[in-house]
């Protein structure tokens, strides 16, 4: 007898034709949710605006054949739909632990150090406890994201959408290079080390450093709070076992990182700015009194900053103070000799607040500054392009530079200062080298430097070589990553012209760019690319940075009314002054496909110090621009265009066979009459077979 799973191939579409209908579906609801979210913005007006308003037709691929499978696709998308939610909740749970075992680990270590007397972290058995044991839950997600197609497109839909949210929040996109380098930010300040960032222009240093910073501060206030709410909540019960203790420090830990998120979302300005570190500008002409102690000169107070009758309630309640504070000797008095004395005293007053209120002139004010405030406050503080400030009033720093939260601090010009745990330092600075000076700029000095635990922190990394169908780890495109989560709509989907070709020369532009930032860094290595010369490659002030790749994609719009050679050119490289630099970075667009002859562009080769190309030179015919139909790509497109197919589905899972089973079960299913009937036509069937057999055999 056939097992019950054993389900013949001709009953049920192949896994691949359902998952094939499922992502057709995805991508035509992704294109109605869009239209819908249009609509939403005139929702209850009646305006000229809403009256008038036109759509583009959007290109839809078909859905789900009507056919018989119809049937199976959709109990396979219901699966797919329920296993991924489950095992979304799977990684969250032990995403959980992992925050459960990080918080106590940095309880563990911040009570060593304490007992330590502020000096240093030391291991012991406690704390290697807990880094195994959250080395062991990392691998316990790997393992699952390795297994389940379902628990790989969770994990990775995640990822493309806090991408694009921490764009639109403009943030840093959460690539794997910008995480670990604010990781190292972190770790260096919870060792209480300063950190300096150095890299070069539009790498994002400040943005990395305030990121840091804002992440510092909120994890230690996290911390501390959960610390103080799970020793009152133990105390009350005392007899809580450790599962329970987790729950509670779930349900704490949301809570506390919901709140902190809301209020960087839509927070006061004050509750914001409590978040933030302290920032200061870097220049040559900041002092030391910029960064600590101001002093200024006020004016004194005089009666014309107050009406007479503030000046006589200060007075009235100054005189009342004096009677009550001394009542006792008032009643060994006479009353002749107690209205003597309340005459003698309120005129006193008088004559003080005169006195205090009437002189003119100036007096000298201090006010405390960023670095001052910081330490006392216990707060971050960052110094933007350190490296610009002058030598002699930087090693002003040092005493603060080399101690710790818990110690104290002598500041010239204001004495001891207790550190307040909390309190971190942040250096940012522009990279020099033989080819990119920046003006203005000075080599930290190598004593006040090795104060610091430096940081390198450039560009994101992309690979330079081969198409994007050719890319054996999409993952390690990480520039790639950067721009389709700037085109991407805050559901994940994506609408874009003919996404084949366009798809492929967003990759060559992330290529180009990568090309562009290596060149600029002395970092490039092909010794096969020489300039013109011969000489090795240079770029002296041009750069597509972040911050200029993003000017070309606002340019771009989507394809919407140019295509992304003339953006380019529109957005970065016809605002370039230095020729020899506009030059060479036109010559690489046209090597990664960008401005084709057969478009009408001409891109000729100049030497080294010819003047600056113009638009006008590399035409060969006016612009003209169809724009090829507009599609929609789903999020689980996106997904897999950024990090690969990932786990794939080979065989039907049980689950889903014990629902096909059932399904085959129901439709093999008939009442009495019609079986009779079939019987009935079956035995006449076999009667005619043996007839004929009898017939056939004996020569009929």
């Amino acid at each position: 007898m056939k097992d019950k799973h054993d389900i013949e191939p001709h009953c049920i579409p192949s896994i691949e034709a359902m998952q094939e209908q499922y992502e057709k579906q995805l991508r035509k609801e992704a294109s109605r949710l869009l239209e819908d979210e249009h609509n939403k913005i005139t929702d209850g007006q009646e305006s000229f605006f809403k009256a008038f308003r036109r759509f583009e037709q959007i290109s839809e691929s078909s859905v789900a054949d009507e056919n018989t499978d119809i049937e199976y696709f959709e109990k396979y998308r219901a699966y797919v739909e329920k296993e991924t939610a489950n095992q979304g909740l799977t990684i969250e749970e032990i995403e959980t632990l992992i925050e459960y075992e990080t918080f106590f680990l940095k309880w563990e270590r911040r009570v060593s150090y304490e007992s330590n007397n502020y000096s240093h972290h030391r291991s012991n058995s406690a704390t290697r406890y807990r880094v195994d044991r959250i080395e062991r839950l990392k691998k316990e997600i790997e393992k699952l994201l390795d297994s389940s197609a379902e628990a790989w497109e969770f994990y990775h839909t995640r990822q493309l959408l806090s991408d694009i949210k921490t764009q639109h929040q403009q943030r840093l996109v959460t690539a794997p290079y910008v995480m670990e380098a604010k990781e190292k930010v972190i770790d260096s300040l919870n060792l209480g080390m300063p950190v300096y960032i150095v890299g070069h222009l539009g790498s994002g240093k400040t943005q990395l450093a305030t990121e840091a910073a804002m992440d510092f501060s909120i994890q230690n206030k996290i911390q501390a709070e959960l610390e103080d709410q799970l020793e009152k909540w133990y105390c009350a019960n005392p007899k809580a076992g450790e599962k329970e203790a987790i729950e509670k420090f779930k349900e704490i830990y949301t809570h506390r990182k919901q709140y902190y998120k809301e209020i960087l979302t839509n927070g006061t300005q004050e509750e914001i700015e409590s978040l933030q570190p302290l920032f200061i500008s870097g220049s040559h002409n900041l002092t030391y009194e910029d960064m600590f102690v101001e002093k200024t000169l006020t004016l004194k107070h005089s009666f014309s900053q107050k009406s007479y009758n503030d000046y006589l309630d200060m007075i009235i309640g100054d005189f009342y103070q004096w009677l009550h504070e001394n009542e006792d000797k008032l009643q060994q008095m006479t009353e002749e000799e107690k209205l003597q004395l309340k005459i003698q005293i309120w005129n006193s007053f008088s004559d003080l607040l005169v006195a205090s209120n009437s002189a003119f002139g100036t007096e000298i004010k201090k006010i405390e500054k960023e670095i001052l405030i910081a330490v006392k406050e216990g707060r971050p503080v960052i110094i933007d392009e350190i490296n610009t400030i002058a030598m002699q009033n930087l090693i002003g720093l040092n005493d603060i530079l080399q101690r710790h939260a818990g110690h104290t601090a002598y500041i010239t010009g204001v004495g001891p200062v207790l550190i307040k745990p909390g309190f971190a330092f942040i250096g940012t600075g522009n990279l020099s080298t033989q080819m990119v000076n920046y003006e203005g700029t000075n080599e930290l000095n190598p004593a006040f430097k090795s104060r610091f635990v430096t940081i390198e922190y450039n560009y994101v990394s992309q690979n330079t070589k081969g198409s994007m169908e050719e890319q054996a780890d999409p993952e390690k495109n990480e520039l790639f990553r950067v721009i389709i989560a700037r085109l991407s709509n805050a559901n994940g989907t994506i609408q874009i012209p003919d996404p084949k070709r366009t798809l492929e020369e967003l990759f060559r532009f992330s290529q180009l760019c990568r090309v562009t930032q290596n060149v600029f860094m002395g970092k490039w290595k092909d010794e096969e690319q020489k300039d013109f010369s011969g000489e090795e490659l240079e770029l002296r002030e041009s750069v597509l940075s972040i911050r200029n790749i993003l000017h070309v994609l606002d340019n771009w719009n989507q394809g919407e009314e140019k295509d992304l050679s003339k953006a380019l050119w529109d957005g970065f490289i016809s605002s370039i002054t230095y020729s020899d630099d506009q030059n060479y970075i036109l010559s690489q667009a046209e090597r990664f496909g960008f401005f084709p002859a057969e478009e009408g562009w001409k891109i000729e080769t100049k030497g080294i110090g010819e003047s600056t190309t113009t638009y006008d030179e590399i035409r060969t015919r006016p612009y003209r621009y169809v724009r090829p139909k507009t599609q929609t790509l789903s999020h689980l497109d996106v997904v897999h265009i950024l990090f690969g197919k990932g786990t794939q589905r080979k065989n039907i899972p049980e689950e889903l066979k014990n629902i096909f089973q059932s399904d085959l079960e129901d439709t093999l299913r008939i009442d009495a009459k019609k079986y009779q009937l079939l019987d009935q036509k079956l035995s006449h069937l076999e009667h005619s077979k043996a007839l004929l057999e009898h017939l056939e055999n004996n020569g009929g």
